[in-house]
């Protein structure tokens, strides 16, 4: 199971943002922060910009914010909008391979679906908040 760099990026944005309350942040300063390609960064922040998680303002005075209150971002939100095909994260066939030939026997598939669903619903249990503070939670 392998989430792609853009949902690593959002949470790192996201928890940046969160760090930095009610303060505009300039791409670029979260860019360096973490260490990760602006180009890349820019793309994220675009689809969390329209979808309502985040403020972005372009020109002189611009930058990023959030859009909301930490509480109210759950993670696994934000998973589910930056993962193109969560399906594929847990699939026992390779990106564009051929269908394995034990599909009609194997039980990993549904092995891998119940994984994806206890996962995910881990992740909806958890805000931005959890992860900004400590709250001792598991």
């Amino acid at each position: 199971m392998r989430l792609t760099l853009y949902t690593d990026y959002s949470i790192r944005a996201l928890i940046y943002l969160g760090q930095n309350p009610g303060r505009r942040v300039a791409i670029q300063e979260i860019a360096d922060t973490h260490q990760v390609s602006q180009n890349h960064l820019v793309k994220v922040i675009n689809r969390l910009s329209a979808n309502g998680v985040i403020l972005a303002r372009r020109g002189r005075n611009g930058g990023v914010q959030l859009a909301v209150a930490p509480q109210q971002i759950i993670i696994g939100d934000i998973v589910r909008l930056m993962e193109s095909d969560l399906s594929a994260i847990a699939s026992c066939v390779p990106g564009g391979g051929q269908a394995c030939i034990l599909a009609d026997a194997c039980r990993l598939r549904k092995l891998f679906s119940k994984s994806m669903g206890a996962f995910m619903a881990v992740l909806d249990r958890v805000t931005l908040l959890d992860i900004l503070h400590d709250h001792k939670k598991t």
